[in-house]
């Protein structure tokens, strides 16, 4: 196991006291563990684990998620003692206090935040490690156009995460095979790449994956298990310390907004296509072209 005792929980998370029972937690610990073993992969995780692995910064970050995790999830489960005659809140009323609601859901949200940082630090070191490039998503990344996190940022302007990207690479795999299909025969991955000119054919494929995989995620996975990145994007400040959710309806549009952006881009990377291959320049927007020829107004 990456932690192996209270004391090592302690050092990462400094929420844990280092003289609690390590066996409540220790199952909680490696179930968190089995979660971030499917993300990163086992031969990944078992370089962690080995002499090589364990003194460098990704087993710092490795560990630091497995622990914000398993804490929270320690901490749900023991708000309330369950007994034989029923559940039963125990309270010092001179030296305790039960935190209201909102204040459970605030640091909740706080070890969400550290889990979700500590993953992107940890996928961003493992990046040169071979163990690493021997996961299924890291063999599927490389038949990618949207080659990586700081790709998917400059196409779509969502906040960078590592660990976003990580998770939407089936969805833009999937993306990838419907632009494939509107771009043709000629399609060639290999020949794609990240362009500052936005004018170009292989920014608007680009654009129309990254945005088409936004939109498959949002509609396939639950509002609650959205990626924490996808969230924030559809939050709403409510103003002072408060943050609202995004409500269904706000997901829908978010998500009928990116469609149609998707179904743009689409269209201007095929006309882009066309004009490169020689053919005739024409628009696909639904306004005609301002030219003096188009002047005229129908009674």
């Amino acid at each position: 196991m990456i932690i192996q005792s209270a004391e090592q929980l302690r050092a990462v998370t400094c929420s844990y006291y280092a003289n609690n029972d390590w066996e409540r937690i220790e199952q909680t610990v490696r179930a968190v563990q089995a979660e971030v073993e499917r993300v990163i992969g086992t031969a990944a995780l078992e370089w962690l684990a080995s002499a090589e692995g364990c003194v460098t910064e990704a087993w710092q970050c490795c560990a630091a998620a497995i622990g914000y995790m398993a804490t929270m999830r320690y901490s749900r489960l023991n708000d309330i003692s369950h007994e034989d005659e029923g559940r039963k809140v125990k309270i010092d009323r001179e030296n305790e206090a039960r935190p209201f609601e909102w204040q459970l859901a605030r640091d909740e949200r706080a070890h969400l935040e550290e889990y979700y940082r500590a993953l992107d630090r940890l996928l961003i070191l493992l990046e040169p490690v071979e163990a690493f490039h021997l996961s299924a998503t890291w063999q599927q990344r490389q038949r990618l156009i949207v080659v990586d996190a700081t790709c998917l940022t400059w196409l779509t302007g969502m906040e960078e995460s590592a660990w976003l990207f990580h998770r939407l690479v089936p969805m833009l795999a999937e993306s990838q095979s419907f632009v494939v299909k509107a771009y043709g025969e000629a399609f060639s991955p290999e020949e794609f790449h990240t362009f500052e000119n936005t004018d170009t054919m292989n920014y608007a494929a680009q654009k129309a994956v990254a945005l088409g995989a936004l939109a498959l995620m949002g509609r396939r996975t639950q509002l609650q298990q959205l990626p924490y990145g996808l969230m924030t994007a559809m939050e709403s400040d409510g103003g002072g310390n408060s943050r609202q959710q995004p409500t269904t309806d706000a997901l829908q549009a978010y998500l009928k907004q990116l469609s149609k952006d998707q179904h743009y881009w689409l269209n201007e990377m095929r006309r882009l296509r066309d004009v490169a291959a020689g053919g005739t320049q024409y628009s696909h927007l639904q306004v005609p072209e301002n030219t003096p020829d188009q002047k005229y107004m129908r009674l």
